[in-house]
């Protein structure tokens, strides 16, 4: 076999090199549907396939609480202690983990760390992934001890690898704490996590209706998932029957980790991945009819070839030799393009895998990349060798070739393959369309936000640490007599600076998908349904409003004596959502109200301000409750600021004057708020890219494929238009004809690529906004366009056939 291949290989590449131009459009009509496929699915691969780096990661899975109007949420403490000690039967062991940041200082400029207070059963559930030292357990738990573990890349990056840090102390939020271990490089869990500390449970008094904690554990070997969340499910009972007030409706949903992890990139990477593939389809049909047209030029070479006595099956191979040639020429190029596209997708979406850098094209990608090239070996290579081996020597060499069946049979296949063209180019379009009338109805929404001007930072103020024991409230005491005069001094120096118009706090931007926290209420002579009750927490400083423009729709905003009460204040504003949902939608209800949240003290609602789409472009507002900035206990503030002139120019003097007023506090993610708010459609933006290039090449594609043909049929009918001419066929018959045989391959194409668009329009469903998956303007405007762009292919070959002369087509004859 291989004997027999190799010669074969050897004549094929000889005479594809005898003719460049086809070797060239071939091998990079292949090449691009090979790079665009390797490339998606190294990330679809690196995202969504490639096992965790860590020891039986099969196995770790998250539990998360479900109980209305909250899908999926954090636990309380007494909550993740029950699940820990009355579910040994399913886990091996379970840790609990929750977020948090804090300042690095004492070693080089001031660093705002993502720090995680986790049990001691979250290093268990991970095997203790540590390269130095050790993670802390039960003793540093209770006894209050600080000590820390820091992650690898801090450690390499700010502390240069330091072979002694174990034992050694850093400064964190102005306290020392013990360094005890690192973490192995492989280990990034929570993905953002710089160091981790304890959690410091067992001295810990907020409560049940206090849900901070997440939760991971380990599945014992011989349990599923499936059974994992039966065996939870007497526990949720148990709990809700016992205390009514805060579990009412709980459940638990155990997932696996990687499924946690990827949920959100499921559907746009698969959306990406099919795509993908449909563009290497419309490439093996390019393909398929290159391969069509070259062997109908070469019929005098096959039938020249049988008449010496070669049998069919020489022919066949023949055919398939240059066909694998350039399946693997066209594999090879589209591999080595395939990694630096990666790079590119990368740069486009550079949070799809923030640790693990560019994913390499590894041994799964390479299988897939080998199957590919034999799908292409099948699809464009098969039916090119089945008509060489049906060429008829004896009528081909006395110069009937032209008319034979075969030959009209070669035409329909090629037909054939230009119509699936037409079909997937049109699928592609539509995705692509789609996706981009929806970025535009994003673009239009209402915000409730005027961003112009606005300059943004985010701040970590370095906010004391909450000691073993300590009661919550008496924490948030402390907590906002550091803040307070941090933030008035922020706001009265940045607000003095020139062209500075206004200046506010808050913990969360508005439209930055963050959630302040949230939780339920409580109001005074109304029954609220636990499945309606929920509200946002936002903390705002007075000019925040203004900052931003969000209209005062009554009674007043926040002014400097505000906050200054013990807790959170005794004063809120809420928005005009959380009026009709809560307050029959009347303004003036609200002012006056007494609302009870967080803390157990009543608090006086004073004004309603406009809603604002704080979630997202693409999240309807929901009712919020607004807090005094300077009560806030958190340790992260985003700062605006409204300027006159060019928002960006102000960047520098901002930071010289937080530098000033606190030097030990990180300022970080400097940037306009119109940049902010691009970057919460940057996952749109990415999917929109990709699936724009590949409609793009799939058009170009299928207009080359029609183009083909129609040139092709002219060649073939050229004594036949001429006869016409002949008998009295003008110009517009000729033009009547040749586009009714292109009509004939569009019109086809289009109907199947209706049903097709569809198809993607409802995969692609969850990525659109304010637009159907069969939107009937969008589908219209595709194929208004597809129509275009095929007519304008089909013109050239046709015009070109109007141009025949009758006595030169007889005579060639």
């Amino acid at each position: 076999m291989i004997e027999q291949l190799l010669p074969d290989l050897r004549r094929a590449a000889r005479s594809l090199l005898a003719r460049p131009i086809f070797l060239l459009t071939a091998v990079g009509t292949l090449a691009l549907g090979i790079c665009a496929l390797a490339a998606i699915f190294t990330v679809y691969n690196a995202v969504l396939l490639r096992p965790l780096p860590y020891s039986n990661a099969d196995r770790i899975v998250e539990i998360q609480r479900e109980q209305a109007p909250i899908t999926n949420g954090p636990v309380a403490r007494e909550v993740f202690e029950e699940w820990r000690d009355r579910t040994t039967a399913a886990f091996d062991v379970i840790g609990a983990y929750t977020a948090s940041t804090m300042n690095l200082t004492g070693a080089g400029n001031a660093e705002r760390l993502t720090a995680y207070a986790v049990s001691p059963g979250f290093w268990e559930v991970f095997a203790n992934p540590l390269t130095l030292g050790r993670a802390f357990g039960n003793d540093e738990e209770t006894s209050g001890e600080n000590v820390v573990v820091l992650s690898n890349a801090l450690w390499r990056n700010r502390f240069n690898a330091a072979a002694d840090i174990v034992g050694r102390d850093i400064v964190l939020n102005g306290e020392n704490y013990r360094v005890i271990g690192v973490t192995a490089s492989e280990f990034a869990y929570p993905r953002d996590a710089s160091i981790w500390l304890p959690t410091y449970l067992p001295g810990n008094t907020m409560g049940r209706g206090s849900n901070y904690l997440d939760v991971i554990a380990r599945l014992k070997t011989d349990v599923s998932v499936a059974t994992a969340n039966h065996l939870l499910t007497p526990v949720t009972d148990w709990q809700a029957r016992n205390f009514p007030d805060n579990h009412v409706g709980l459940r638990a949903r155990v997932e696996t980790l990687r499924h946690s992890l990827s949920a959100n990139l499921q559907q746009p990477m698969s959306m990406l991945l099919i795509a993908s593939a449909l563009l290497l389809l419309i490439a093996c049909a390019n393909l398929a009819n290159l391969m069509l047209a070259r062997g109908q030029a070469r019929e005098p070479e096959f039938a020249l070839r049988r008449a010496l006595g070669a049998d069919r099956g020489g022919l066949v191979r023949a055919v398939l030799a240059e066909a694998l040639v350039i399946a693997l020429a066209g594999t090879a190029a589209g591999v080595l393009a395939a990694q630096p596209a990666v790079h590119a997708l990368m740069s486009l979406a550079p949070d799809l895998l923030p640790n693990s850098g560019t994913p390499p094209i590894d041994v799964r990608v390479v299988a897939v990349v080998v199957l590919a090239e034999l799908s292409v070996l099948v699809l464009a290579g098969l039916a090119p060798a089945w008509q060489a081996s049906r060429v008829d020597p004896v009528e081909t060499l006395r110069g009937a070739g032209r008319d034979t069946g075969g030959t009209r049979a070669r035409g329909r296949l090629r037909a054939l393959l230009v119509t699936g063209e037409i079909a997937l180019a049109l699928t592609l379009l539509s995705g692509s369309a789609l996706l981009i009338q929806s970025l535009r109805h994003l673009s239009d929404v209402d915000t409730g936000v005027d961003s112009a001007h606005v300059l943004t930072a985010r701040l970590a103020l370095p906010v004391p640490a909450r000691t073993p024991g300590e009661d919550m409230f008496a924490w948030f005491a402390r907590a906002k007599e550091a803040n307070a005069p941090r933030i008035d001094a922020i706001l009265s120096e940045v607000g003095a600076l020139p062209d500075a118009v206004h200046a506010g706090l808050t913990n969360e931007l508005p439209i930055s998908g963050g959630s302040g926290g949230n939780g339920s209420i409580t109001l005074p002579g109304r029954d609220i349904p636990i499945a309606q009750n929920l509200a946002e927490f936002r903390a705002a400083s007075p000019g925040y409003f203004a900052t931003f423009a969000i209209p005062l729709r009554a009674g007043r905003v926040f002014d400097s004596r505000d906050g200054g009460e013990a807790g959170l204040g005794t004063s809120v504003l809420v928005n005009q959502a959380f009026v009709a949902r809560f307050l029959d939608g009347v303004d003036a209800n609200a002012l006056g109200q007494s609302i009870g949240v967080i803390d157990n003290t009543m608090k006086t609602i004073v004004g309603v301000v406009g809603d604002v789409r704080q979630l997202g472009l693409d999240r309807a507002a929901t009712p919020e409750v607004y807090f005094p900035a300077r009560a806030y206990p958190g340790s992260e503030f985003s700062l605006a600021v409204k300027v006159d002139g060019d928002a960006l120019a102000f960047a520098e003097p901002l930071r010289r004057t937080l530098q000033k007023v606190a030097p030990d506090m990180p300022v970080f993610s400097v940037r306009t708020m119109d940049e902010a708010t691009r970057a919460t459609t940057a996952t749109r933006r990415f999917n929109l890219v990709l699936m724009s290039v590949f409609a793009a090449v799939a058009l170009l594609l299928a207009a080359i494929g029609v183009y083909g043909v129609i040139a092709y049929l002219d060649g073939r009918r050229r004594r036949e238009i001429g006869l016409r001419q002949a008998i009295g066929a003008n110009a517009r018959d000729i033009h009547r004809l040749m586009f009714g045989t292109g009509l004939r391959m569009i019109v086809p194409g289009i109907v199947i690529g209706l049903f097709g668009a569809v198809a993607l329009g409802r995969v692609i469903a969850s990525q659109l906004y304010g637009v159907g998956a069969a939107d009937p303007v969008v589908l219209a405007s595709v194929v208004v366009l597809l129509i275009v762009v095929a007519i304008a292919a089909c013109a050239i070959p046709t015009r070109r056939a109007t141009r025949i002369s009758p006595v030169e087509a007889l005579r060639d004859e």
